[in-house]
């Protein structure tokens, strides 16, 4: 399904809707969640390298906050893979659509602010 994708063999309609933007909706959307989880058991600090440098020996790091932060990186560099993937994706099916490229141009540029804007909201 992603190898499809990736390849540029679905159509820009269904490329760019359902793995483009809900794809980096949902992806985005469980990383921002896990950060507000890891906020909640780290006491709400302000700022993610904040909850890393107060607790700076990983060790001594309360449980559920260990494993919050794990969860967030791993989520975080989920988002990240996954943007790469739809700008990879878009760019091989901007190539392969024939009838209008200013759509799918326009479509381009679209995925580029959307993968801006979930890095953006999964980093808080």
């Amino acid at each position: 399904m992603f190898g499809k994708f990736v390849y540029g063999q679905y159509s820009l309609a269904e490329a760019f809707w359902k793995f483009s933007v809900l794809g980096l909706f949902a992806s985005s959307f469980i990383a921002r969640a896990l950060m507000i989880f890891l906020k909640q058991s780290a006491g709400y600090e302000t700022r993610f390298l904040q909850i890393v440098w107060n607790n700076i020996s990983l060790l001594s790091m309360n449980p559920t906050t260990f494993i919050w932060l794990c969860f967030y990186i791993a989520a975080f560099l989920g988002v990240a893979t996954y943007s790469i993937v739809c700008i990879i994706g878009m760019w091989n099916t901007y190539k392969e659509y024939e009838k209008s490229k200013v759509l799918a141009f326009i479509c381009m540029i679209l995925v580029w602010i959307m993968v801006y804007f979930a890095i953006k909201y999964s980093i808080y």
